[in-house]
């Protein structure tokens, strides 16, 4: 079975985007007085992705690289558990590595299960709309609407894995290792989540849609 080279190209972007947003997610920013992990700089990115790869190749495509990047991220967060716990060598200090990454375990377990429900929804939410647009016009394939089914089906993933992530990843919970935030910090936490990454979609909008607009062409002319 011949596979489109663009299509493995977005599908490495798209795994290789969401391991960098959870080794980044465990540093922290603040933006006045809201705190906010790094990896929300990214995490729209991937949702992006996401809308162009819905657009062009449809929704199982979508959802076989969204499953293949839980994957990935599982791995990810396995070997991180089992190296911290392997022996080291006497001259070598180990210590920054597990404490720059101790929490990535549980970064990676909440962006698993937010980003599972939260691109789900994004996933369904633009096919929704997407073939409600090839009814309206015959059947016939086109980018009418784009713009406003990927902020649309965008901001419903983005409040659901924005409010997932940050309670299982960041909130203070007693049965939890200890995180930097105390629950004070979670709803702003969650908040600024939101509303960076949608802003960050909305500026970037024009660009998603001219690049989705040129897979499509591509990938029209390589048939």
């Amino acid at each position: 079975m011949k596979t489109s080279p663009l299509l493995v190209y977005l599908s490495v972007m798209f795994v290789s985007a969401l391991v960098i947003s959870n080794v980044i997610a465990n540093h922290l920013l603040q933006f006045g007085p809201f705190t906010v992990d790094a990896g929300t700089l990214t995490f729209p990115f991937i949702y992006i992705l996401s809308d162009v790869i819905s657009e062009v190749y449809g929704y199982k495509w979508s959802r076989r690289i969204a499953w293949t990047s839980l994957a990935v991220n599982a791995v990810f967060a396995l070997l991180i558990i089992i190296i911290v716990r392997l022996p080291q060598p006497e001259t070598y200090d180990g210590i920054y590595f597990a404490t720059a990454l101790s929490n990535s375990w549980r970064i990676v377990v909440a962006s698993l299960v937010a980003f599972c429900i939260g691109d789900l929804v994004d996933d369904k939410i633009f096919r929704y709309f997407r073939e409600k647009n090839r009814v309206k016009y015959g059947g016939k394939e086109n980018m009418r609407g784009f713009a406003f089914r990927a902020l649309t089906s965008s901001l419903a993933g983005h409040i659901l894995d924005s409010a997932i992530f940050v309670l299982i990843a960041f909130a203070p919970w007693a049965f939890l290792p200890a995180t930097w935030l105390t629950w004070d910090a979670v709803p702003g936490m969650i908040f600024l989540n939101i509303c960076l990454k949608w802003a960050y979609e909305w500026a970037v909008i024009p660009i998603t849609f001219k690049v989705a607009k040129w897979v499509g062409t591509k990938e029209e002319n390589a048939v």
